[in-house]
């Protein structure tokens, strides 16, 4: 029997399945509620060698993980290669899961990474932790705009994080006042339990991990961060180089060459932002505590000119910073400042030779 091939275009509450053979023509097309045994009866006839393409939508996990247990072939579709679909002038569901299953077909399916499901729940609580110290951070900024908007000055961003309800009542005298500034001042301390609950949880899962272990000595990173960086890596075999995963981690501008010209910046928002965040605070720790990474960072920034010199100096030491994450992750090896900013000429993909101490692979 000729291989067959099947696009699932998923939406929130449905979705719609195509399947068609290896000459494109379609031998299924039809809406399906969002429901496994249901699909799993409709794909049924089709036998198990069926390969499916599921684009990455935000509700892919059930959809994902129960084709692989039923044992078929899933490709997770990356949202941003699909041009296709999204560029298409005609639009349809029908479209773009016929669509997905040609791309699937012709071998032409721009793949997403599945992150394991033994992991990913760790790695979703890394990410709701993140969420929760914005959100305080944005309610001390509003505590402190409402004291401000009142005249009282004396405090702190320091300070601010200590207060209690005692506290509120010594600075505020009008009562309305103190009402707002008190139920801001309960929100915060209802995320920071949920911070500490879910900090709990993270540390006690990747406790017992080698690579989370050793990342604990590389400059800037504490706990928080050294959590964000491992569970957002995930496998780190799946990056070629050093050189793909700062890539990933946005941490390399991009360039678009035409005609003998070259521009860059190009492409800024490709990768995962969590890392992004991650390295930048990592090297803004890192300036602040290490006295030869702040000479590095102070030698790039008098290299830039203008009010970004800062920002790429901040970036060049994110970059060096998540080299040798990679190296310490893709080897087992610990951190060795030596081989971070030696001066030995680059290897393949203009990597430097220090971040390995060897010769790379050609």
């Amino acid at each position: 029997m000729a291989r067959m091939y099947c696009g699932i275009d998923l939406h929130a509450s449905t979705m719609q399945v195509c399947v068609t053979e290896q000459n494109l023509s379609r031998v299924l097309d039809r809406t399906v509620r969002n429901d496994l045994a249901a699909l799993l009866f409709l794909l049924r006839p089709f036998g198990p060698d069926l390969s499916i393409a599921v684009e990455s939508t935000f509700n892919w996990y059930w959809l994902v993980d129960g084709l692989q247990d039923a044992g078929y072939d899933v490709h997770l579709a990356h949202t941003l290669g699909l041009y296709m679909i999204t560029k298409a002038k005609v639009k349809t569901d029908r479209r773009d899961a016929f669509t997905l299953a040609k791309l699937l077909a012709t071998g032409m399916l721009p793949e997403a990474y599945v992150y394991p499901k033994g992991t990913r729940t760790i790695r979703d609580i890394v990410r709701h932790r993140s969420r929760l110290v914005a959100i305080r951070a944005h309610g001390y900024a509003a505590l402190r705009l409402k004291l401000y908007q009142h005249g009282i000055l004396g405090h702190t961003r320091n300070s601010a994080k200590v207060w209690d309800g005692g506290d509120i009542e010594a600075l505020v005298a009008d009562p309305s006042v103190r009402i707002l500034c008190s139920h801001e001042l309960e929100r915060i301390t209802l995320l920071t339990r949920q911070i500490k609950e879910t900090e709990e949880m993270i540390l006690k899962a990747a406790s017992d991990k080698d690579g989370y272990g050793r990342l604990k000595n590389v400059p800037g990173l504490g706990k928080a961060l050294c959590a964000i960086i491992f569970y957002e890596t995930g496998d780190v075999s799946r990056f070629r180089s050093a050189r793909h995963y700062a890539s990933y981690c946005r941490l390399v501008p991009g360039t678009a060459t035409s005609g003998g010209r070259s521009k860059r910046g190009r492409g800024s928002k490709q990768g995962n932002p969590h890392l992004k965040s991650a390295f930048t605070q990592a090297a803004q720790c890192a300036i602040r505590h290490y006295p030869d990474l702040r000479a590095f960072y102070d030698r790039q920034a008098a290299c830039h000119q203008g009010r970004a010199s800062k920002l790429i100096a901040t970036d060049i030491l994110g970059h060096r910073l998540a080299q040798a994450v990679y190296h310490i992750l893709k080897e087992g090896t610990d951190y060795d400042k030596t081989k971070l900013f030696q001066n030995h000429g680059t290897g393949q993909g203009g990597i430097p030779d220090s971040l390995t101490g060897t010769i790379p692979p050609r």
